[in-house]
Parts: C-alpha cells; structure tokens; sequence
C-alpha cells in the first residue's frame, strides 16, 4: 500500500498568476465617456443631425428651405400633440389607441357644431375639450377599475370614437358651404390660426428663448467647481451662455425661425411647455412616474396608481381632442379619415423621445424634437424621389428601432 505524499512543512500555496497590468486611464476615460448617460442620450440626436446634413448635401436648398421645414411642423403639430397624448399612459406603464379616433371626432365637431348647428364657436371648443376629458375618463376607468386589457379597450373606443365621426358627418368630408354657417376668420382663413402665413408673435419667443438661456445659466451655476470661486463661474457661466446665444443667432439663424413660426407651431410649443411643466414640476408628475416604475413601492409611498393612470388616460384624451380641433383650424374641414394615420407616427415620436437625449425615459421635448426628425426623414426621402406611400414604413422602422435601443438603454441604466 502507498502512503500518502507529505508536503513540507514550509510549503505555502501555489505561486498564484501575475496580476493582470491595469487599464491605462485614456482606455478607462474613454470607456466611462460611451458608457455615461449624456453619450448614449445623445447618439439618436447626432444620427439625426447626421442625417439632416446628408439631405441637405444631397438636395440642396430645395431641402435646406426654413420654410418648408417649418411648413412640416405646421402641417404636423396634430401628431406632435397625439405623441403627447400617449406618453402620459405610456409613462403609466399603459397604451392609448383611441387617440386617432379622438382626433377624428373632435375635428368634425369642431368644423360641424358651427357650420350645421351655428353653435357659438367658444362652446363649441369647450365641447371638443369636453368630449377629449370623458373619452378619456371612459378608457381610464375601462382599464383601470373594469380591468379590460389597455390594448382592447383603447382599440375599441378608438374605433367608437371614429365611428361617432362617421355617422355625424354622414360618411363624407364636412366643409362649409355658401348655405352654411361661416367658420370664425381667427379659426381658418389667411389670418387664422390654422394659416401658415399667420406668424406667431416674436416677443413671446423670444421671451422663451431668454427663459431657455436663463435657465441654462443657472444651470451651470449649480455645476460650480469646489475650487472657483462664485463670483469668477458666474462670470463664466454669463460668457458661455451668452457666447451660445450668440451661435444660436448668428450660426443657426434663430431669428429666422422666430420669424417663420407660425400661429399652430406656437400653440404646439406652448402646449409642450404645459405637459413638460406637469410632468417634471408637479407632484403629479412624480407620482405618474413612480406609478409606472413600480406600482407597488408608488401604493406604499402613499400613492393611488389607479387614480394617476385614469388621470393619464384623462390628459391624452384632452390633448387628442386638441389635436382634433388644430386639425380642423389647419384645414378647415373634416374628412373621415382625417386621424386615421396619425396613430403610428404619434407612438413613434413618443418612444423616440426615451432615445432623444434621453436614456429609457419618455420626456416631452424629446418627443417633439424626435417627431420632428422623423418628419424631416419622411420629406427628404420625398424631397428625393421616393413616393409618399413609404411614410408609413419609415415610421414603422424607427418605431422598432426606436423601442430597441430604449430597451437596451433603458437596460444598462439598471446596471
């Protein structure tokens, strides 16, 4: 029998394997530079600058045009204002598909309460409203106190909601007649609201553009260095912020903006400015996003979830009866299937907003600036031979791709 093999008493472990040599720090800073939020929130942002640049190369200035690019946000603002309609829900962690139908409905009233019935315009828009409010009361307490599925409910109210337009207009587009009631000259017309040659007044933009640079002063003020004293970043918090409104004038052309913004484009940002007060200044808003983060920790905190969600369905109903009513000033009529197609590209400027400089979080701005680009993509494939049929396929692209990349964003936030 063999005995066992003894190790001397001064043996001590195997020598283990030399340690690895460290990173060198560029390697490491530039890992944690594309691995921070502000580099991944702003890769969909620079792909569309990117690509808005290839345009304007390709076709010259028959892209590279202010007026036709604001031209498209004109004729856009109901979808950008849908796209606010479903991110409240979407935020809530629920699905909104009766918003086109909304819009359909609101738009015939709008146009058929004055010319048929010569209702006093301001109760017919108090209607509109109204009708937006218990549309989306109905969905809210369907999904949440009744617990039919978010997708079949808003789907069938959706398609009540465009019948209800059907059936009013008698299947055929409503316009005004010489027999009917005239609809107000603020409303349609050359110096309506709904005209493209009816700017906005300046003085209020630029009262936003001094609010926007006001409030990216203070926010580098917060961002002081411990060693500079307060006076000497204030004065260099003035010099950039100053220095950046000076390139947004001189090299972007702001001004011309300012003056090619039209009456619906300014209603579209004032509305932006509303939702985005809401959602990010109000304790509403942090309870619809505690509500959609996790429901349960929001029910401990002392929060209702059923209550902000039907809230949530109760705003996108507001805003889509909005977007019904912009519609109706834009074009001065309603056909049946005035909000038919409007459905895709509003989810997909809401989810594009969580990729939008953003990283997995739907934000109002995002949406706006992501809606609008997708807008552009669209125009400058039309711009450049391609038919308009294929609108509907570039939406659907960036919708996945859009969901895809928030996912994954929305994953290694979590990391």
């Amino acid at each position: 029998m063999s005995t066992p093999e003894v190790l001397p008493a001064h043996a001590g472990p195997p020598p283990s394997a030399p340690p690895a040599p460290a990173a060198a720090p560029r390697d490491g800073a530039v890992r944690r530079f594309l691995g921070s939020t502000g580099f991944q929130g702003s890769i969909t942002f620079v792909a569309f600058l990117i690509v808005f640049a290839v345009y304007v190369i390709w076709l010259g200035d028959t892209f590279a045009s202010t007026d036709a690019r604001f031209l498209d946000i004109h004729q856009n603002a109901p979808v950008l204002i849908l796209g606010l309609a479903v991110m409240g829900t979407l935020i809530a962690g629920q699905f909104d598909l009766s918003v086109g139908g909304m819009a359909t409905l609101t738009t015939f009233l709008a146009i058929g309460l004055k010319i048929n019935e010569d209702w006093p315009f301001a109760l017919v828009l108090a209607v509109c409203l109204g009708i937006g409010v218990l549309g989306g009361l109905v969905n809210g307490l369907l999904v949440m106190r009744l617990k039919v599925n978010t997708f079949i409910a808003t789907l069938g109210t959706g398609g009540l909601f465009g019948g209800f337009a059907s059936v009013y207009g008698k299947g055929t587009q409503l316009s005004p007649t010489d027999d009917s009631a005239p609809l107000p000259g603020w409303f349609t017309g050359p110096d309506s609201i709904g005209a493209f040659g009816h700017k906005f007044p300046a003085a209020i933009l630029w009262a936003g553009v001094a609010g926007v640079a006001l409030a990216g002063f203070l926010a580098l003020r917060r961002r002081r260095p411990a060693d500079r004293s307060p006076r000497t970043w204030d004065a260099i918090s003035a010099l950039v912020t100053l220095l950046v409104l000076g390139l947004a004038v001189g090299v972007l052309g702001v001004d011309g903006w300012i003056e090619t913004t039209s009456w619906t484009i300014g209603i579209l940002l004032v509305v932006g400015l509303l939702v985005w007060v809401l959602f990010t200044r109000t304790t509403y808003g942090r309870y619809l996003h505690a509500t959609g983060s996790n429901p349960e920790a929001a029910r401990l905190a002392g929060v209702n979830p059923e209550k902000e969600t039907i809230r949530a369905f109760v705003l996108g109903g507001l805003l889509a009866a909005l977007a019904g009513v912009i519609l109706a000033a834009n074009q001065g009529s309603a056909s049946p299937d005035a909000g038919v197609g409007f459905l895709l590209p509003a989810f997909a400027a809401a989810f594009l907003s969580t990729v939008v400089l953003s990283t997995g979080r739907f934000t109002v701005w995002g949406a706006l600036i992501g809606g609008t680009f997708l807008v552009w993509v669209s125009q400058g494939l039309i711009v450049g031979g391609l038919a308009f049929t294929y609108t509907d396929v570039v939406n659907g692209v960036v919708l996945v791709l859009a969901v895809a990349l928030s996912t994954t964003l929305g994953r290694r936030a979590l990391r």
